[in-house]
């Protein structure tokens, strides 16, 4: 049987059945995905760039074989959009590794937090703490709406149209609540 012409959700559903052609396709398919998702998270949160060839192989292998071994596409609930849950689920592996093998110092996994280069500066810890609290002072003064986009585009990363879809509001609420809180932002530091 071929599979090249399968819609995503049967080709997830052959894979989660444990079909090695599905597989094969599905790995056509997702593996530059994948690939290009750990790329993009090692670049922002990886300090070491020699060794960031050796880790993407890594965190790609240990995704594959779990998504394989441990039958991890069967959580999928909307299988014909897995590439957000492909993205988020690389993006999470690759902040995994580095954590486990302690490749870099993460203050957090927030974009918006600076990242330590060195321990031991107490300075850099005390900017690091301060933003944190004028992070929080901010969010406290934020309607719950604003604070979801808040949390999806700062923290996360997502783009306007992915917020949209998740709080289903037009991506023009979404940018306009953004550029509020920026200048909100720039009015909160003063």
């Amino acid at each position: 049987m071929r599979y090249k012409d399968l819609a995503t959700s049967s080709l997830i559903e052959k894979c989660v059945e444990q079909d090695g052609l599905a597989w094969a396709e599905f790995i056509k398919r997702f593996s530059p995905l994948i690939s290009f998702s750990i790329k993009k998270s090692l670049s922002k949160y990886s300090i070491d760039f020699r060794r960031a060839q050796e880790d993407m192989k890594d965190i790609h292998q240990n995704i594959m074989t779990s998504l394989w071994g441990k039958n991890k596409l069967a959580e999928v609930i909307n299988r014909d959009n897995i590439d957000y849950w492909l993205v988020v689920t690389a993006r999470n592996a690759t902040i995994n590794h580095l954590k486990a093998f302690q490749k870099e110092v993460l203050v957090t996994d927030e974009l918006f937090f600076e990242k330590l280069q060195a321990p031991g500066s107490a300075q850099r810890i005390d900017r690091a703490l301060d933003a944190r609290k004028e992070i929080e002072r901010f969010c406290n003064r934020l309607s719950s709406k604003e604070k979801i986009i808040f949390d999806l585009f700062f923290k996360k990363g997502l783009g306007l149209e992915d917020i949209a879809k998740i709080i289903r509001s037009p991506v023009g609420t979404v940018s306009s609540a953004v550029t509020r809180m920026r200048a909100k932002i720039k009015y909160f530091k003063k």
